[in-house]
């Protein structure tokens, strides 16, 4: 028995009345129809998750607005942010539009959980798709090219996805180097990227392709390819497998 099942009557502290379950989620229910990016909506989603789990558990707060849900704690500085319907922006995510960034787009069902990174600079552009899932500390850069991501890919925690690099001209210092790319970075539907993978500017990962955990990925990975290493190359194909 944990220490609030052993204290009848109470909501974890001594003498605090009970307050009936029924009541917590009519109180969730309520706040959560005025959710919102607007600065009532933030303030109106703090109300709702006062007696709301954490993380993962709260995702169901998507599904009682429209707009999705929003955590309180996450970072928004994008005038061309465009969401889907019930997307989940978990806690302290940060979304930002830096100078010249371009638009981030985020389709139906998606999830971000928290401490994320988008950013979009320079004519960079982010998509992601329908039902995907962008898991804790995962980074997607944008600058000067776009990042597309599909619809129900997995980004595993820690993944990093830059769209670009800095230029390497001699007797410049880091800070002035220009920036370069060798093209967008494309994910096609339902791949999967193990832990920590890196994907460098110019890479097209197929449909259903699998990235191992930890892999450099700095060529194309063919649809239904299993992909280890560093840099990441193709050790089998996902049929094979099974």
């Amino acid at each position: 028995m944990t220490q609030f099942e052993a204290m009848p009557g109470c909501n974890g502290q001594e003498g605090a009345p009970m307050i009936p379950e029924n009541v917590k989620r009519r109180w969730t229910e309520f706040w959560m129809r005025y959710a919102g990016l607007s600065r009532f909506g933030r303030l109106a989603t703090r109300l709702a998750v006062v007696f709301a789990p954490p993380y993962q558990a709260r995702k169901y707060l998507k599904f009682l607005n429209p707009q999705g849900y929003i955590s309180p704690e996450a970072i928004i500085y994008h005038s061309q942010l465009r969401l889907g319907a019930h997307v989940f922006i978990g806690d302290r995510v940060m979304i930002i539009q830096a100078e010249g960034g371009g638009s981030i787009e985020i389709g139906d069902g998606a999830n971000l959980w928290g401490d994320s990174h988008l950013e979009t600079g320079r004519g960079g552009t982010i998509t992601i798709g329908a039902d995907t899932r962008v898991n804790r500390g995962v980074n997607l850069i944008s600058y000067v090219a776009p990042i597309q991501i599909g619809r129900d890919v997995g980004l595993s925690t820690n993944c990093l996805l830059h769209s670009f690099n800095h230029g390497t001209t001699p007797g410049k210092p880091y800070i002035d180097q220009p920036l370069v790319t060798k093209g967008p970075i494309i994910i096609d539907d339902h791949a999967w990227l193990g832990m920590g993978s890196i994907v460098l500017s110019g890479v097209h990962i197929g449909k259903h392709a699998v990235v191992g955990a930890g892999s450099v990925v700095t060529h194309d990975v063919p649809e239904g390819a299993l992909a280890v290493g560093v840099p990441a190359r193709v050790v089998g194909m996902r049929g094979d497998r099974e």
